[in-house]
């Protein structure tokens, strides 16, 4: 009796074990995962090809492009142990704008580095380590806190040069704006010296130029008025019902447009 229960335990654990690796292997088998598991190794290359500073709007790009995969994935590192890329997309995937924060910092310093004899001679000067960083930040937009005399306008020219001679930017790309005359005069007078031909300009010429541009009579000075009694007519149809209301903005509006004549 003790044998036939032996040779029973022996038999069934051997068809157990058999079945388990019969499944397993079709587990690794199966369509919907090796075309998933396809998508995982072209996210992998992605990764590796990596060689530039990273945008919040390319990581949300590389997201969006894998998110199927990580769905398909999530919370499968163990059920899929054979491959260890699996638990190495998830764990990567689900701390992506830590592992891009991570890179874009590794990537400065490599630039830092690689790029000592640019920054250290930009006018003659060298820049410190926050101007560089400034340069090889690449964000869609950056905010630079700085006050009087630390070389803001040196960094903007490093930027241009930056962009022109490192990343290969056209200088008809880039576009260069700062409030009044003075200061483009400056920034251009500075640029010509350095031999970069990109061209600052103010906000208001930029709009003077591209109207230029597309209408034959661009607007001039006897134009004024027509605009503020146009703006007036449009803003008492929709949005002001009482004409007291009207008079009361009429009055603010006509203090602020004639202000700057008054002596």
């Amino acid at each position: 009796m003790m044998w036939n229960l032996i040779i029973f335990f022996i038999i069934t654990t051997s068809l157990i074990v058999v079945v388990y690796q019969v499944l397993e292997k079709k587990k690794y088998q199966n369509e919907n995962y090796c075309n998933n598991l396809e998508q995982l190794n072209k996210f992998f290359d992605v990764i590796d090809k990596l060689n530039d500073y990273v945008t919040w709007k390319h990581r949300d790009q590389i997201k969006v492009e894998f998110v199927e995969i990580s769905r398909f994935f999530k919370g499968k590192s163990n059920y899929y142990k054979k491959e260890e890329k699996v638990k190495k997309f998830n764990d990567l995937y689900k701390n992506f704008d830590s592992f891009i924060v991570d890179y874009n910092q590794n990537y400065i310093l490599s630039q830092k580095e690689k790029l000592k004899s640019f920054f250290s001679d930009i006018e003659g000067k060298q820049l410190d380590e926050q101007q560089q960083t400034a340069l090889i930040t690449d964000e869609y937009s950056n905010l630079i806190i700085a006050g009087a005399g630390p070389g803001k306008t040196l960094t903007i020219l490093s930027k241009i040069k930056y962009l022109i001679e490192q990343k290969n930017i056209k200088p008809e790309d880039i576009l260069l704006l700062s409030f009044t005359k003075k200061t483009i005069s400056e920034l251009n007078e500075r640029l010509q010296k350095i031999g970069l031909n990109a061209k600052a300009t103010t906000f208001h010429k930029l709009g003077y130029d591209t109207i230029k541009k597309y209408q034959d009579k661009p607007p001039g000075s006897n134009q004024r008025k027509h605009f503020i009694q146009s703006n007036q007519r449009i803003l008492k149809r929709r949005y002001f019902q009482r004409n007291q209301s009207f008079k009361s903005l009429h009055c603010i509006r006509s203090l602020l447009y004639e202000y700057p004549r008054r002596k």
